[in-house]
């Protein structure tokens, strides 16, 4: 977590954070949350923050962007001091300092101070390793990463460079790196110890719909669908209209027993809205066209008996899971239809959904190449080679293996092995963070309460920090 109250060289300081307990993890989705939405300039938090929601959390300190470290590299001794005062304040017996041996010279030089405060203060010492990646060999591949990010080459002299340290050390490996501070593998211990919650997965938490009768939500369901169905009898033959009732009927009881009235309540009253403000909506697709419910309340304008669509396909009794409708509304006006369910259950209630952009064959292909150098119609040349079907696309390994034309390429051009060697581990890696174009959350309290929640730089609009 980024700490504003620190700096050095306009780099923010950073703290570590382990969840003990479930107030701990409320308190993290709530630093989390804020770090992202509530500072324009810059993602973090306050160390006033920090102290006001540290209940159930552990901290540790002492890497190469923690705040005593950045002191230590200004000079500034006592306020180093001053920082481990605050966090023995804030943090009490959940606080440590944390050692890593990674080669780093600067960090090497910082080691006895650390292992000097932490003497004086009475502070465990535990060990970490600040992974950046899995194995061994992928040093070469996250060199190459951080130049995509950085959108420098791998020749330039001033870019970010990786550490060959960083990969994920198995337990004898760690041992062997601290055997002469023997304390350090118990703290490591007992600080795993102290780490007692799971995240649990929950029934979906529906806001509760409220309308001027007081009903509740099952005879709300029921008396706006069957009202809905008897203005669809319109354009149904008499004889036909029994069909109708008892397929109803049918679907009111199962909907209700499994507990979903509230969320077609919820998804009629924006469609309605839409349709009310001249907003086009699209007549029904998916399985939710199947249901004679969603028809009758105008979810959808497709009539479900009319072309024999099953019911069970949308919602079905013997595989409980949550009924999904695929809406479309109009794209120019779509934001309007957002902005209402704001309005209507409160923004702190509301956020879109984030989306992240993964590294495709073809732009890995592309990218890795820009950065190793080689000219860009060589690597274009090959890159076009891979198949593009973003309706059924195929891993970089996966085209390979199915063109032998791609085949020779690679063996008869060193400098496409090479980039085809890196492209193949950095494939589907997260690349950047987006909001889905329409998906949008709705919960029954303040969605920090369950989720961390970010924010898109380019937009004023809350999404969550799960995809």
């Amino acid at each position: 977590l980024n700490i504003l109250d620190y700096k050095f060289k306009n780099r923010l300081s950073q703290i570590n954070l382990l969840v003990k307990n479930e107030k701990g993890y409320k308190n993290l989705l709530y630093l989390s949350s804020k770090s992202h939405i509530e500072n324009n300039e810059s993602i973090g938090v306050s160390l006033a923050d920090v102290s006001k929601f540290s209940e159930g959390l552990i901290c540790y300190l002492g890497g190469e962007f923690s705040p005593i470290f950045f002191s230590f590299l200004q000079n500034k001794n006592n306020q180093i001091d001053k920082i481990t005062n605050d966090f023995i304040k804030i943090f009490k017996n959940d606080f440590y300092f944390e050692l890593q041996r990674i080669d780093d010279q600067t960090l090497n030089d910082f080691e006895p101070v650390l292992i000097e405060l932490a003497n004086n203060y009475k502070i465990p010492l535990i060990a970490s390793n600040n992974v950046k990646y899995e194995n061994i060999d992928d040093f070469s591949s996250h060199e190459v990463l951080l130049c995509i990010s950085d959108k420098t080459t791998i020749n330039q002299g001033n870019r970010n460079k990786s550490n060959p340290n960083i990969f994920f050390k198995n337990s004898v490996q760690m041992k062997e790196l601290f055997k002469d501070i023997p304390e350090i593998i118990q703290n490591n211990f007992k600080l795993s110890l102290k780490c007692r919650f799971f995240p649990k997965e929950h029934k979906p938490k529906l806001p509760k719909f409220l309308d001027a009768s007081g009903k509740n939500e099952n005879q709300q369901l029921i008396d706006k669908a069957k009202e809905g169905l008897k203005h669809r009898f319109k354009n149904i033959d008499s004889e036909k209209i029994s069909i109708y009732s008892d397929r109803l009927e049918y679907e009111l009881k199962i909907i209700n027993r499994m507990g979903f009235a509230g969320y077609f309540l919820i998804v009629a009253d924006f469609v309605t809205w839409a349709k009310n403000e001249g907003i086009s909506v699209g007549p029904g697709r998916g399985s939710g066209a199947g249901s004679i419910t969603s028809w009758a309340l105008s979810i959808t304008d497709l009539d479900p008996i009319k072309y024999g669509l099953l019911f069970e396909r949308f919602l079905n009794p013997e595989r409980v899971s949550m009924p999904d409708f695929d809406i479309d509304f109009c794209q120019n006006r779509r934001d309007e239809v957002i902005s209402y369910v704001n309005q209507k259950y409160g923004s702190e209630c509301v956020a879109h959904i984030i989306t992240f952009g993964t590294l495709a064959s073809r732009a890995a292909i592309r990218d890795v190449g820009r950065v190793l150098e080689v000219p860009y119609s060589q690597v274009d040349q090959f890159a076009k080679l891979i198949p593009y079907n973003p309706a059924n696309p195929l891993s970089l390994k996966e085209s390979i293996n199915s063109d032998k034309n791609i085949k020779d390429y690679i063996s008869n051009d060193e400098s496409i092995n090479n980039i085809v060697d890196i492209s193949l581990k950095l494939e589907g890696l997260h690349r950047h963070a987006s909001t889905h174009a329409a998906g949008v959350v709705i919960g029954d309290e303040n969605l920090i309460e369950n989720v961390p929640l970010y924010k898109d730089p380019n937009t004023s609009v809350n999404a969550t920090q799960f995809s």
